[in-house]
């Protein structure tokens, strides 16, 4: 009787090791979440909201982490509605015939955007933003007042 209890624990023993392996296996093997595996911006709203699909999925609306730009549609003064067409105009470059190389979601925000860091090549989408003078860090939280902030002379660096 004491065999075949040894020999049924090193049993599942053996068995508890396969299906470790196994699970390791799969894992290694599984694709990572922040990767963007033939994920293309499909259509821009303004220089920090874009559509993407990823894989041929449906489209999903993205609201891109780490910068804000000025409002394009709901501008409070002209130098905003100025400087968010061309922080748009710039995002649209930036992203025509490029894969997404990373694409991070974080939640939704409240107007149920997926929030998601992105990044193109090796970059992060928000650091080429903010330092072509297009974007503001942004992490949350009462956002700036960009016609304030341009009329104090904010954002004279070189712009594409």
């Amino acid at each position: 009787m004491r065999r075949f209890k040894t020999f049924t624990k090193f049993k599942l023993a053996v068995l508890a090791i396969i299906a470790l392996a196994a699970l390791f296996a799969n894992q290694s093997m599984a694709p990572n979440p922040a990767l963007a595996p033939n994920c293309r911006v499909v259509h821009i709203s303004d220089g920090d909201t874009f559509d993407v699909a990823c894989n041929g999925s449906a489209k999903e609306r993205i609201r891109i982490m780490g910068y804000d730009t000025p409002e394009t549609y709901y501008a409070k003064c002209p130098a905003e509605k100025t400087l968010g067409d061309q922080a748009t105009a710039r995002l649209r470059t930036l992203t025509r015939n490029r894969e997404l190389t990373r694409l991070i979601r974080h939640g939704h925000d409240r107007y149920g955007r997926v929030l998601a860091e992105i990044w193109l090549g090796d970059e992060n989408l928000a650091d080429i933003m903010v330092r072509e003078g297009l974007a503001m860090r942004y992490t949350g939280g009462q956002r700036a007042d960009w016609c304030a902030a341009l009329a104090g002379g904010w954002g004279e660096v070189a712009r594409p």
